[in-house]
C-alpha cells in the first residue's frame, strides 16, 4: 500500500501559519528564527523535498518549533491557539511518512551502516563524518538562525579516551548528513586496547 501523500498537509499548515505577532519579534530574534524555520521546512515538505533527508524528522522538528512558538505567545490569543492546532496536526503527520531509504548495510567508510543521528540508540557506537567516534549519547536540533536554517547536534561520548570522567563531544552536522553506526563490541575492545597502550606509554616515558 503506497504511503499517504502528506504534501497537502504541508500546504495546509503553510496556509494557516499566522504571521509572528509584533510582541514576539524581540527576544534576540529567537521566535523570528523559529517562525522562519517552520516556513522554510513546510516549503520543502509541500514540494516532496526534505530538509533533513527524513521527512518524518522534518515534521517532528516543525511540531517542536511550533510548540516553542506557542509557549512564548500570549496565553489564549489567536496566534497561540493557531500554532498549537498546527503542532497537533504536524505530530499526527509524523507517522504517515515512510522510513527513508538508506545506503546498503555495511557501506560506510569504516564498514558500518550509514544512518541519520536520530536513528541511533543508546547502545550504539557511532562515527561522525570528519568528527569523533564513540558511544552515542544524544542528538537534537540546534537553534535555527535568522534564515530558518538549523543544524543537527550529535553528542558523542569520549569516556573511552580518558582514565576518568565523562567527557562528551558536541558535533554540529549539516542538513541530510548521516553518521556511521559501527560494531560496538569491536569498537569497545579496540578502544580499550588503545587506552592500555597509551597508558603504558605514558608511564614508561
Amino acid at each position: 500500500m503506497p504511503a499517504p501523500d502528506t504534501r497537502p498537509r504541508a500546504q495546509h499548515l503553510a496556509d494557516r501559519l499566522p504571521p509572528l505577532p509584533a510582541a514576539m519579534r524581540g527576544n534576540a530574534g529567537r521566535e523570528r528564527a523559529r517562525h522562519a524555520f517552520v516556513t522554510r521546512t513546510l516549503t520543502a515538505l509541500r514540494t516532496e523535498r526534505s530538509i533533513t533527508g527524513d521527512r518524518a524528522e522534518d515534521w517532528r522538528r516543525v511540531a517542536s518549533e511550533l510548540a516553542m512558538l506557542g509557549q512564548m505567545a500570549a496565553p489564549g490569543d489567536d496566534f497561540q491557539v493557531a500554532v498549537f492546532d498546527l503542532e497537533a496536526l504536524a505530530r499526527l503527520t509524523v507517522g504517515l511518512e515512510p522510513a527513508p531509504a538508506g545506503p546498503p548495510s555495511g557501506t560506510g567508510p569504516r564498514g558500518g551502516d550509514m544512518i541519520f543521528p536520530w536513528q541511533a540508540g543508546e547502545d550504539d557506537w557511532i562515527s561522525v563524518p570528519g568528527g569523533p567516534a564513540g558511544p552515542f549519547v544524544s542528538t537534537a536540533m540546534a537553534m535555527p538562525n535568522q534564515a530558518g536554517i538549523a543544524r543537527t547536534v550529535v553528542v558523542v561520548s569520549q569516556r573511552h579516551r580518558y582514565h576518568a570522567g565523562s567527557s562528551h563531544a558536541d558535533v554540529h552536522i549539516e542538513d541530510g548528513t548521516r553518521i556511521e553506526r559501527l560494531d560496538a563490541e569491536v569498537e569497545r575492545a579496540r578502544a580499550e586496547e588503545q587506552w592500555n597502550e597509551d597508558h603504558s606509554a605514558w608511564h614508561n616515558r
